[in-house]
């Protein structure tokens, strides 16, 4: 909304009907089928769920959707329409790295996420292939709901010397829970947005969650100002930031990460 407000895009010069699904796939497709029976210009999607859901319900419709808070474009289905967005991967590469600075002798790595969510199985696969080629056994935890996350954790915790989560939409609403379950079996957890490390997760190389609005909304309103949609193709993110979690960090015992890490990191409390 700041930054729509920054172009001149305030409530008075556009309509906005701000709607939260809260997680509930059933109401984000009833909130985006009364979008679509109401006409509106454009649908802005935060997430790779409620991206795919808006997609699907504007399809064969003149609504252009928008979307941010996705992984990678190839995460999504979409066949015709007006849809373009922001995809912002996080860098597994370089958080496998990062892992190893804190942990020479990494050994096991743990996958905490939703297999279910096309854009977590999409991520975590790429981390296993960078594992099976620097030796690192993995062992993965499929969680299907938030309930059942923190438990998971734990259990995984056992078994690993690091867990690894994306920005996964069953776990990022409960990664409070989670890091202090993950904190407490004294692991490192690296995850796929700044969002969780300030949650309480260790680490992540991942853009912004506001660096994704920024740019999803410049391009809504390039689109909403008269521009062609093959003018605002999908952007991704090829730079990323290292965000620490110097809490979470204090209280691993025996762990700690080269200072130049640290003094190139954007650091949370």
């Amino acid at each position: 909304m700041g930054r729509l407000e920054e172009w001149g895009c305030d409530e008075n010069q556009v309509e906005i009907d701000y709607q939260n699904a809260g997680g509930d796939k059933a109401k984000a497709e009833e909130i985006c089928q009364g979008f679509v029976e109401d006409e509106v210009d454009m649908i802005v999607a935060i997430s790779t769920p409620a991206a795919q859901i808006a997609i699907d319900a504007a399809k064969g419709s003149d609504v252009t959707v928008v979307y941010t808070g996705v992984a990678s474009e190839s995460a999504l289905e979409v066949s015709g329409g007006s849809v373009t967005g922001v995809a912002s991967p996080a860098s597994w590469s370089a958080m496998l790295d990062l892992a190893r600075q804190g942990n020479s002798s990494l050994a096991t790595v743990g996958l905490l996420y939703n297999p279910e969510e096309p854009g977590s199985q999409e991520e975590m696969d790429q981390l296993k292939t960078l594992c099976s080629d620097q030796g690192i056994e993995v062992i993965e935890s499929a969680v299907a709901s938030q309930e059942e996350a923190a438990e998971a954790a734990t259990k995984l915790c056992a078994q690993v010397d690091a867990v690894f989560t994306p920005a996964d939409n069953t776990i990022a609403p409960v990664a409070d829970q989670v890091a202090t379950a993950i904190k407490g079996a004294g692991k490192p957890w690296y995850v796929g947005s700044d969002a969780m490390v300030q949650a309480g997760a260790l680490a992540s190389i991942s853009v912004t969650s506001r660096d994704q609005g920024v740019k999803a909304a410049d391009m809504a309103v390039q689109l909403i100002e008269g521009g062609e949609l093959a003018d605002v193709p999908v952007y991704t993110f090829a730079s990323f930031r290292t965000f620490v979690n110097q809490t979470t960090l204090a209280a691993l015992e025996g762990f700690a990460f080269p200072e130049e890490t640290l003094q190139g990191a954007f650091l949370y409390q």
